[in-house]
């Protein structure tokens, strides 16, 4: 009897981070046709909504550009397919040195939803709430910060720093986010607050094959 599967998050927006990856490193199992050459470009992505690290394709005469945002989902029109999910450790030089860049453009420009997330997280479990896993947010910053969503709910992270006495709530974010987008099957988390789809993959490759 295998463990209930974690709710699967599927992306419909990337960024790409690393455009026309080397064959070597691409995870999708292609199968070639004798005398048929496919002209088809392989790239690394992150999800906007959920982390997901994926390998995308594109044909050869499609362009794309790094940190440029495209759709994955049933109206994309640039990309083919998405062809694998990937972990940290798998993606290009090229694609881990823009990571950092592209975690914090997606805080800058999404600002709406981890204002959202502020006004409503909760515990994860009788012990520990979803605010204790971000860095230096300790149990009286945790409490003020439910205290004061009560009176009124949070509106930008300008409003989030004033009320609550948080200088640096951007890097706080990210530092929890690179945390788990960085994780993998050998020290997986035990919580994941952002990377829903980083949790995805790594419960995927965990899973023992069936018999």
């Amino acid at each position: 009897m295998y463990p209930a599967r974690k709710k699967f998050y599927f992306e419909e927006y990337v960024y790409i981070l690393s455009y026309n990856i080397p064959m070597r490193m691409v995870k999708e199992k292609r199968h070639y046709i004798p005398g048929i050459k496919i002209k088809e470009v392989y790239s690394q992505t992150i999800g906007r909504d959920y982390f997901t690290l994926l390998e995308v394709v594109s044909d050869a005469d499609v362009k794309l550009s790094v940190g440029e945002l495209v759709n994955v989902g049933k109206d994309k029109t640039k990309i083919k397919r998405v062809s694998a999910r990937l972990l940290h450790n798998e993606l290009s030089d090229e694609a881990k040195a823009n990571l950092a860049t592209i975690i914090r453009r997606i805080i800058k420009e999404n600002e709406a939803f981890f204002i959202n997330f502020f006004n409503t997280a909760g515990p994860l479990s009788p012990r520990v709430h979803s605010f204790e896993l971000l860095p230096k947010i300790g149990k009286k910053t945790m409490e003020k910060i439910l205290y004061e969503r009560r009176i009124k709910a949070f509106e930008s992270y300008e409003d989030i720093k004033k009320r609550i006495g948080i200088s640096n709530l951007e890097e706080i974010l990210y530092e929890r986010i690179m945390l788990e987008v960085t994780s993998t099957v050998e020290n997986r988390l035990n919580y994941y607050i952002f990377a829903k789809g980083i949790e995805n993959t790594i419960e995927e490759r965990s899973r023992p094959l069936p018999p």
